[in-house]
């Protein structure tokens, strides 16, 4: 996912993004177990397991 974002961010356009260990949250163990990596943006989850430009795209627009 991260070189997807990467790669996104080169080739598209430039976003801001974090990476986050959720090991360290409970709450985030909580809410995405095994669904890792998942890409959010804001409290809206776009994809897990594998990047999806389409759907980031759309997220991106709506933001």
């Amino acid at each position: 996912m991260r070189k997807a974002l990467v790669a996104f961010s080169r080739n598209r356009q430039a976003i801001e993004w974090r990476e986050v260990d959720i090991d360290r949250d409970i709450d985030l163990i909580r809410l995405y177990d095994t669904r890792v990596p998942v890409l959010c943006v804001g409290e809206t989850e776009i994809c897990h397991y594998f990047f999806d430009e389409s759907a980031l795209i759309e997220a991106l627009a709506l933001a």
